[in-house]
């Protein structure tokens, strides 16, 4: 083995002091002065912890590896009860970087780091409390979307962290019921990328990615119950009916069952294609809408949707206003949706990006970006139209941060901000924040 070169860092064993928590689930420690972000710490600990090997940089990362001052936060690793073989295999997954943490404390951490992004990026100095969604108590049990990778023999799991290993799981985390009652262990997908499940109400879809050899696909539908319908991409379908692309994915065909799913908010039925966008928290509908529509005024005759996806946001706000509506969202499918969903409202829908699209005349505008946020041109039409409301809801601290600076700057003033933990034991929250001028 070659030496390393001067430029490159090798592994390190430290001992470390864990002080505050940073974005993305890490905390910050230092060593000799130099930032660490440490996984799997928690602030105020003590631990031992290695650091990756890789090219000089301004900052380590590093995992720990022995707790040795625990905080009064820390719990068992909830991660150990998906793993297979009873929670005996070592590794552990990505995408539960509060497995260890009290749920409680998880939302205090969450709020120190949305307080810190919007101060550090956005310049606002603000402090913002993130709640549980409406009977919240274990933080388990949520997720309506779950996508798991497949490894070389086929088996369903999730990546190990900043890794592309596949770590096999007994069942999905997180997960709904309906979806956690599907175990993983007996079934194979050789040739998969990754498997995407969707649950709405009494039904859901499992999307197959990837080439996977039909005949699994075939004892995939044979395992699963009949509420479930099963999709793949359209080449490796043995049953080629084809349902349409979306955001760029390749045409996907029905194995069984149907290509939407229904899902019900505030008793108002919303269509959505089996692989289209709907909010993953159970409860994070009904709470957004709810959110977003007590922020509206008697008064409002015209709300612009951006990035409306299938109208959810939007149509509620048209339903609790009698106002006129205008969405926007890029994904085809999606705008077929939204426009079978508004059925009876003053609507017009656009299939477009949301940086192309001329705002019309408006009272309120209602954004949920990606987690890239709004950007420069969408808070420049923003600033440049008519509305004197703007409901922001986002999920993401940083891109929140930024665009906000960039319409506070221009006039608009934050009237609420508001933080929920829709994402339980993961590393981000959703914010909705009202904007008036």
């Amino acid at each position: 083995m070659s030496a390393p070169s001067a430029e490159e860092i090798p592994a390190m064993d430290l001992t470390l002091h864990v002080e505050s928590p940073a974005a993305g689930g890490s905390s910050i420690a230092r060593h000799e002065g130099q930032v660490v972000f440490v996984t799997g710490a928690i602030p105020g600990e003590t631990v031992r912890a290695r650091t990756e090997a890789g090219a000089a940089a301004k900052f380590l990362r590093a995992d720990v590896t022995e707790v040795l001052e625990a905080s009064d936060f820390r719990v068992a690793d909830r991660r150990l009860q998906y793993l297979i073989d009873d929670g005996q295999d070592s590794r552990l997954f990505g995408g539960m970087e509060f497995a260890h943490v009290d749920l409680a404390h998880s939302r205090e951490l969450k709020a120190e780091v949305l307080r810190d992004q919007l101060l550090r990026i956005g310049h606002i100095d603000r402090s913002v409390d993130v709640a549980a969604a409406p009977g919240e108590s274990t933080g388990l049990n949520w997720r309506t979307r779950v996508q798991m990778a497949v490894d070389g023999n086929g088996r369903l799991g999730m990546l190990a962290p900043r890794s592309h290993d596949v770590v096999p799981l007994a069942f999905a985390p997180l997960a709904t019921s309906a979806i956690a009652e599907v175990g993983l262990s007996s079934l194979r997908l050789p040739g998969a990328d990754r498997l995407e499940f969707a649950w709405a109400g009494d039904r859901g879809a499992v999307i197959v990615r990837g080439s996977c050899d039909a005949s699994a696909l075939t004892d995939l539908a044979q395992a699963l119950p009949s509420q479930w319908s099963v999709l793949a991409d359209a080449r490796n379908s043995p049953r080629r009916r084809r349902v349409g692309t979306k955001g760029g994915h390749t045409n996907l065909s029905v194995v069984r069952g149907e290509d939407q799913l229904i899902e019900e908010v505030s008793g108002r039925d919303y269509r959505v294609a089996a692989d289209g966008f709907w909010q993953v928290h159970e409860q994070a509908p009904q709470v957004l809408s709810a959110q977003v529509n007590t922020a509206l005024r008697e008064e409002t005759r015209m709300i612009t949707d951006l990035y409306c996806g299938v109208g959810l946001l939007g149509i509620s706000a048209a339903s609790a206003t009698g106002a006129g509506l205008y969405g926007v969202e890029g994904a085809k499918s999606a705008i077929e949706n939204a426009k079978a969903n508004a059925k009876g409202f003053n609507a017009n829908f656009d299939a477009s990006r949301a940086d192309r699209v001329r705002i019309p005349k408006s009272d309120v505008i209602i954004l949920d970006p990606p987690r890239s946020g709004a950007g420069k041109a969408v808070t420049r039409a923003l600033i440049e139209s008519s509305a004197t409301t703007i409901v922001y809801v986002s999920c993401d601290a940083a891109t929140l941060a930024r665009d906000l600076a960039t319409l506070v700057d221009a006039g608009f003033a934050i009237e609420r901000l508001r933080g929920f933990d829709l994402f339980p034991l993961t590393a981000h929250v959703e914010t909705v924040t009202v904007l008036r001028r």
